[in-house]
C-alpha cells in the first residue's frame, strides 16, 4: 500500500534534478521512471522546465579571459599611490599673512572695521581675508572673502564649539555666518581640486 502512495507521489524538485543530471542510483532512477510513465501530467511539466533550464544554464558560459585584457582590467582597480604625509599637510594647511590680534591696525583701520578681528591667510595662489566680530554676549559672524579665480565654487566649512556651518561665497568671494557661538573657530576650505584648513583662531 505504502508503495503506492510513494509512486503516485510528485517528484521533488531536488530529485527531478538529480534524473535530468543522471546523479541518481539505478533504483531512484527506475521509481522515477515509473512515476512518469503514470498519468502525471504535472511531473512531466516540471521535468521538462527543468530540463530547459538546466540547457539554458550550460549553454550560458563566457570563454577564458585572455591574460592581457584581465591584467589591464585589475590595474584599472589598482589604489593610487597615497601622498606622504608630510607633502599633504603642507598641502592642506593655509599660510596665515596677518593677524591684527598680532599685529594691530592704524587707527584709520580700526575705525573702518571697530573691534573685529581681521586675519589673512595665503591659500596656494589665492588667499582668505576673514573678519571676526562679537555680535553680543555669546554669539559672533564670521565674514570671509576668498580671492580666487571661481570663487564662488569654493566650499567653506566653519567649526564654532560643537557647532557646524557651511557657507557658500557669492560672485565675489564673499560669505558671511551670523549667530555663530563665542568659541575657538576652525575653518575648511574647499574646491574640485584644492583643500585647505584654516588653524584654529580664538574668538
Amino acid at each position: 500500500m505504502n508503495g503506492n502512495r510513494n509512486r503516485d507521489r510528485h517528484l521533488d524538485t531536488s530529485v527531478a534534478l538529480d534524473f535530468l543530471e543522471q546523479r541518481l542510483d539505478e533504483a531512484g532512477r527506475r521509481r522515477v521512471e515509473e512515476h512518469l510513465g503514470r498519468p502525471c501530467s504535472t511531473c512531466r511539466e516540471r521535468l521538462r522546465s527543468l530540463g530547459e533550464l538546466l540547457a539554458t544554464m550550460r549553454e550560458d558560459r563566457t570563454g577564458p579571459v585572455p591574460a592581457e585584457l584581465r591584467r589591464r582590467a585589475l590595474e584599472l582597480f589598482t589604489p593610487a599611490a597615497s601622498p606622504s604625509p608630510i607633502t599633504s599637510v603642507m598641502e592642506a594647511i593655509a599660510e596665515l599673512l596677518f593677524d591684527s590680534a598680532v599685529q594691530p591696525l592704524t587707527a584709520a583701520a580700526r575705525r573702518s572695521v571697530g573691534a573685529a578681528r581681521r586675519v589673512r591667510f595665503r591659500l596656494g595662489t589665492h588667499s582668505l581675508d576673514l573678519e571676526i566680530e562679537r555680535e553680543g554676549a555669546s554669539t559672533m559672524s564670521v565674514r570671509g572673502r576668498i580671492v580666487a579665480p571661481d570663487a564662488h565654487l569654493w566650499l567653506v566649512i566653519v567649526d564654532a564649539g560643537t557647532e557646524r556651518r557651511v557657507a557658500h561665497p557669492d560672485v565675489t568671494g564673499s560669505f558671511v555666518l551670523d549667530g555663530l557661538p563665542i568659541a575657538p573657530i576652525t575653518l575648511q576650505l574647499r574646491n574640485a581640486d584644492e583643500r585647505f584648513r584654516i588653524p584654529t583662531l580664538e574668538p
